[in-house]
């Protein structure tokens, strides 16, 4: 599986697998323990999240007005 993306932490980067991720999120002790029910939930749960995020995200982004162009001053 690819690592996850995200920024870079510097020289302590770490890369983490979905595989990783997963074992991690539901206490599995290794990659042989993961079922197609585990994935299925996994996925589903970050959809969910990243869903809530973007309303919270634009939510909180502030507006930040056009540049006026000499047209706008009437």
């Amino acid at each position: 599986m690819e690592p996850s993306t995200g920024p870079d932490t510097g020289p302590n980067q770490r890369r983490i697998s979905v595989v990783q991720l997963i074992c991690h999120a539901y206490g599995l002790s290794d990659v042989s323990e993961i079922t197609v029910e585990h994935i299925h939930r996994y996925v589903t749960e970050r959809r969910l999240a990243e869903t809530g995020t973007h309303h919270v995200r634009d939510r909180l982004r502030p507006r930040i007005p056009r540049p006026r162009t000499p047209g706008d001053m009437t």
